[in-house]
């Protein structure tokens, strides 16, 4: 058993990728907004459509009525255009709960991003490693509890992509 002294989202993800050894990964929120039933189309893009890394797009799917705040689609969006602006790749979801990785994308990256920064870093780790991103259309479904993200947190996240690009 790992015990793991901090907290935080992107600590747990970095330990965890560390333990695994097989050919694909998917990572989705534990909040059930992600259906599992949506694993697989992220393992066909890997396996079969040659991408490092697969990006489940809730915008470019389907968002449940009442799965996301005004503030919380408004701060997606701006979020991924700061992403584009700033590395001139386009996604139409950087902040996605749910990706999916070949072994080779995620014994590659490094995770850095202790908190909810963690999906920019995803992103801006495909970027510099040159990974064939892709995207597939996925289902996004009310939360059962509240958000725990917060416009500061949207903030750290802005500040993560440009910090890092720079």
């Amino acid at each position: 058993m790992i015990v793991i002294k901090k907290r935080g989202k992107g600590l747990a993800i970095r330990h965890a990728l560390q333990k695994i050894h097989s050919d694909y990964v998917v990572i989705l929120d534990s909040d059930l907004t992600y259906p599992a039933n949506e694993i697989p189309k992220l393992l066909d893009m890997l396996k079969n459509k040659n991408c490092d890394v697969v990006l489940g797009s809730r915008f470019k799917g389907r968002v449940e009525r009442g799965a996301m705040t005004f503030v919380n689609r408004f701060g997606n969006k701006f979020l991924t255009l700061l992403a584009h602006l700033t590395y001139f790749r386009h996604v139409s979801d950087v902040c996605s709960g749910m990706w999916g990785f070949t072994k080779k994308a995620y014994k590659k990256i490094i995770i850095d991003a202790p908190h909810f920064e963690l999906e920019a870093n995803f992103f801006v780790e495909c970027i510099k490693n040159n990974f064939k991103l892709c995207e597939v259309p996925i289902a996004y479904k009310k939360r059962g509890g509240k958000t725990k993200l917060s416009i500061v947190d949207g903030l750290k996240i802005a500040a993560y992509l440009v910090r890092r690009r720079f």
